[in-house]
């Protein structure tokens, strides 16, 4: 059966125990349209969902916390907010008529803590940070959201770099990484009524607000210079 997304989604899914819970991170999570290992852009997010490893060997036991291995890589398909960046992207170079979108997207979030519901995520975060050992932090909190020269240096190799957040969440987080893709020019953003950057599980329903998307997204790859056309 044809997929309406096949675009592949790798990540590496780091555990920590607390207090008899399992808490998982999402770490090092990458889209791939085609083959090409090419950075195609950047997106940077609040935290990881409801993505699943479910194609990978022993993910079922590793979520509920069996067997000894803390660090699982894997593979599977997109969730729901990958597809909807995915078809920001695909019809902003369809409309364009560019060829169709090939390499990698880079997904990083203000944290990698994986929770579904956003208003939780600071909780489940400050959890996990309590239970990682201080070298392990980096999985928790990415350098790339969490250093400037970082942050600038790889959006800076990206064609594009779409930005939206879970309102009210990591909020001094999410001011400080906005503040900083002030100087990046390829910046994708769909601002709601209230000027916020909305999050693209958002463009599910508030249409509007993909269209808003894709309007930046051709307009970033118009000016970028990269318009290779078919």
């Amino acid at each position: 059966m044809n997929r309406k997304y096949p675009e592949k989604v790798t990540a590496l899914m780091v555990r920590v125990i607390h207090n008899d819970e399992v808490l998982l991170m999402r770490y090092a999570t990458e889209v791939h349209f085609g083959d090409s290992t090419d950075l195609l852009g950047v997106i940077v997010m609040t935290n990881p969902g409801k993505f699943e490893l479910k194609r990978t060997h022993g993910w079922d036991n590793f979520k509920a916390g069996g067997g000894s291995v803390d660090i699982l890589e894997g593979i599977d398909y997109p969730d729901m907010t990958m597809q909807n960046v995915i078809e920001v992207i695909r019809r902003s170079y369809q409309e364009l008529g560019l060829l169709e979108p090939s390499g990698v997207l880079r997904i990083y979030n203000l944290s990698n803590i994986r929770q579904p519901d956003g208003k939780q995520a600071e909780l489940y975060h400050e959890r996990a940070k309590l239970a990682l050992p201080g070298a392990l932090v980096s999985y928790l909190e990415d350098p790339v959201t969490h250093d400037r020269e970082k942050f600038i240096d790889e959006c800076h190799q990206a064609k594009f770099v779409i930005m939206g957040f879970v309102h009210e969440t990591f909020e001094d987080k999410m001011q400080q990484v906005i503040s900083w893709s002030k100087d990046i020019k390829g910046i994708v953003c769909a601002m709601d009524d209230k000027g916020r950057f909305s999050h693209p599980r958002r463009w599910r329903t508030e249409k509007e607000l993909k269209e808003k998307a894709i309007v930046k997204l051709k307009t970033v790859l118009q000016t970028s210079g990269y318009c290779n056309k078919i």
